[in-house]
């Protein structure tokens, strides 16, 4: 004695033997036990400071001397595993583990140490994940009941500034951020903020006289971020350029005969005649071109005529017409 002991212990606490046959009265608290033997077995269910005592009486029922003893008996402890989270995808996160001496969580998988308070999670990818807290006390006391933190990993957070596009001098042009993955962005940044009417919007508008690539950075309410860029190149115009020459031989260079449109709002068709008039390529999509192969075959070097025609982002009709070389 001092005794302490964890909650829902069970323990026996044992006097000497007299010489003589002899009976004893424990009591704890005061209260008289059921024991009349030199022994006495106690399961400790209420936590708490407790007196006990015996006292022993001879057959001739002459008392002996009281001896009283403190147990003091610790309650379970109780882990707390830190408030629920969300997560950015990629990022690490540090469970906030508290309540004890000891610790394990569970599962251990992508923690870096289950036995500390607070373990850094490596998350591999968007999802919900739940740890469960269980501590042991300095007096050796184990939690009867877990916590549990649950981890939510957001989407990989994506934006899209645009596809990189040609456009005349001083032509307007709507920038427009797009969320990519649903990640309900709240703020952007669009750097440099040359030419833009308002660099920390959606969807600026932009007129320049150069060459530019916007930066867009997107955030939202959790804190994920994503960057994305757009190249926009500047001519004279608005213009229909078309090279005079192409080689598609696969090395990635100049291997498609393709029309660049600055200042233009559609293209009606770009075509490619043979010199025999066949009309061996055509479209209405910019950006799309020929590859040189006609019915699934690869034509000859030479020449080929092109015509195109579109209509300007001010309303009007451009046409234009030239040759170009297939060279192989």
């Amino acid at each position: 004695m001092p005794d302490t002991v964890c909650i829902g212990t069970v323990r026996q606490y044992k006097v000497n033997d007299a010489t003589t046959p002899s009976t004893y009265t424990w009591m704890i608290n005061g209260v008289t036990q059921a024991s009349n033997k030199n022994t006495l077995s106690v399961t400790w269910n209420t936590a708490g400071t407790f007196n006990i005592a015996v006292q022993e009486f001879a057959a001739t029922g002459c008392p002996g001397d009281l001896r009283t003893g403190t147990v003091i008996v610790k309650p379970f402890p109780i882990p707390n595993a830190g408030p629920d989270a969300t997560i950015c995808f990629g990022s690490t996160y540090q469970l906030k583990g508290s309540g004890g001496s000891v610790y394990q969580w569970t599962p251990p998988a992508l923690l870096s140490n289950s036995n500390i308070a607070n373990p850094f999670v490596n998350t591999p990818g968007a999802g919900v994940y739940r740890y469960a807290l269980s501590v042991t006390d300095a007096n050796g006391c184990r939690s009867q009941k877990s916590d549990t933190v649950v981890l939510t990993v957001l989407p990989e957070a994506k934006v899209f500034a645009g596809n990189d596009t040609s456009i005349a001098i001083n032509q307007p042009l709507q920038l427009n951020a797009a969320d990519v993955n649903g990640s309900n962005f709240n703020s952007y940044s669009w750097s440099p903020s040359f030419g833009l009417n308002n660099p920390f919007i959606k969807d600026p508008l932009s007129i320049i006289n150069r060459d530019v690539t916007y930066i867009v950075t997107a955030r939202n309410a959790a804190g994920c971020e994503a960057t994305d860029d757009i190249k926009i190149r500047v001519f004279q115009g608005p213009e229909i350029y078309v090279p005079n020459a192409f080689t598609p031989n696969g090395d990635g260079l100049n291997d498609v005969f393709r029309p660049t449109c600055a200042g233009i709002r559609e293209l009606k068709y770009f075509s490619v005649f043979n010199r025999y008039g066949q009309m061996v390529f055509t479209t209405t999509k910019v950006g799309e071109g020929w590859n040189g192969i006609f019915k699934g075959e690869k034509q000859n070097a030479g020449g080929f005529t092109w015509i195109a025609e579109a209509i300007d982002y001010k309303g009007n009709t451009i046409t234009r017409k030239g040759i170009a070389v297939l060279i192989r």
